[in-house]
């Protein structure tokens, strides 16, 4: 994480064979071809454990940027190692030139690893621009909003479709920012434990956090390094649940908007999946190893059909203490009613077998769930947000002994 007191510690170089000739001097004229190749500054070091998303731009002769193939290497693999999409993952302290080249046209990028920053329970810590706060905690649950920001800096033009390169969604999450904190008061008055707790706030139209790279930062290095240190502050918090309890609960805290006032909790299933019969889905392997819950799945002793949506649910759980949800034993699929599954954040930081390739750690064990609140009698009022606050935390309580072994009480 890059955030106080963390110094940049990067060091860039651009090299094309053949000195001062290029690619284009054997080219006819007004065909592009790769020129040069530019990576967004990371925007510090990188920290022990950390994972960061790289962007490469390469550019024609023009200097207009062009499709390309990009090849990532590390001259020290025992210091950080950089995946084919470009993430580093930083593995021990040290420096390592990452390069990133296509064709005969490469560029480079030195990454300092330093150690472990200590974080106090409850204390807020912030990003090198104050853009994403991460509460510490020191309970085996993380909980984060990536949509209730309201910042907007000149620096990072809004997202749109054409800077994004497809959709560009800047609908804001009204009082989710609200809600995690309230949510994170009312564990702490319940177990005397903090929940780990990270925030964009960021507007929406700035960065998507649950979104990857290039719809979420648009290709605006500021963004991109609001989007790494978000992932990183949850890294941290993952790293730290996993040192003190070996497994640990991640929910990605949303607002929807739907016709049905319900929390619509998702497991990375598609619709079409829920409605599906018990048989089927406990059927194939596939359904349960796509899901957020696979690792909790594997150790609990209830199928998976009835960990999604038996009496001993999530969903029966929240129904049982005021908030109807799907699936649950009541309301067990959509049939055509709309319904979000999931989005990034939860493929990352979950269980699911999507985790490794986007910087997760797939069957590993923290497990989770991606929760789309409704806005009545959840976000709209502060007495809400505390009820559903302290329905969350005894909901948790039962359904990570039953199911996870994990005991938020002691």
């Amino acid at each position: 994480m890059r955030g106080a007191g963390w110094a940049v510690v990067l060091a860039m170089a651009v090299a094309s064979c053949g000195g001062s000739a290029s690619p284009t001097d054997t080219t006819p004229m007004g065909v592009p071809v790769i020129s040069s190749i530019a990576i967004a500054a990371l925007g510090g070091s990188l920290v022990v454990g950390e994972r960061a998303t790289l962007m490469a731009t390469a550019r024609d002769q023009q200097g207009r940027s062009i499709n390309a193939q990009i090849t990532w290497s590390s001259s020290s693999v025992a210091t950080a190692t950089v995946s084919s999409l470009g993430i580093v993952s930083a593995v021990a302290v040290g420096s390592t030139t990452v390069q990133a080249s296509s064709g005969s046209v490469s560029t480079s990028m030195v990454v300092t690893v330093v150690g472990p920053t200590v974080y106090v329970a409850g204390q807020s810590y912030f990003s090198r621009n104050g853009y994403i706060e991460y509460i510490a905690g020191n309970a085996p649950v993380i909980l984060t909003a990536p949509h209730g920001g309201a910042l907007l800096p000149a620096s990072i033009p809004d997202r749109t479709s054409a800077l994004c390169g497809g959709t560009a969604t800047t609908v804001t999450d009204s009082n989710t920012q609200e809600l995690i904190r309230a949510m994170q008061r009312r564990f702490f008055a319940r177990f005397g434990t903090y929940p780990h707790v990270v925030i964009s706030l960021l507007s929406r139209r700035k960065l998507d956090p649950n979104r990857l790279p290039t719809e979420a930062a648009c290709n605006n290095a500021d963004a991109l390094t609001a989007l790494n240190d978000w992932h990183a502050f949850i890294d941290a918090a993952k790293t730290s649940v996993l040192q003190a309890s070996g497994k640990g609960w991640y929910m990605d805290m949303h607002g929807h908007g739907h016709a049905i006032p319900r929390l619509e909790l998702g497991y990375l299933l598609a619709d079409a999946d829920l409605n599906r019969l018990d048989a089927v889905l406990d059927g194939a392997a596939s359904f349960e190893n796509t899901s957020s819950i696979r690792t909790l799945s594997q150790f609990s002793p209830l199928s998976f059909s009835a960990l999604l949506r038996g009496v001993n649910s999530l969903g029966t759980l929240y129904a049982n203490n005021g908030f109807p949800a799907i699936p649950s034993a009541t309301d067990p699929s959509p049939n055509g009613a709309d319904y979000f599954n999931g989005g990034d954040n939860t493929v990352r930081h979950s269980c699911g077998s999507g985790a490794t390739a986007l910087g997760g750690t797939s069957n590993g064990n923290i497990c989770g769930v991606q929760v789309e609140t409704n806005f009545t009698g959840v976000r709209d009022n502060a007495a809400n947000r505390d009820r559903f606050g302290d329905a969350t935390a005894k909901v948790l309580e039962t359904y990570l002994r039953v199911h996870w072994g994990v005991e938020l009480g002691q």
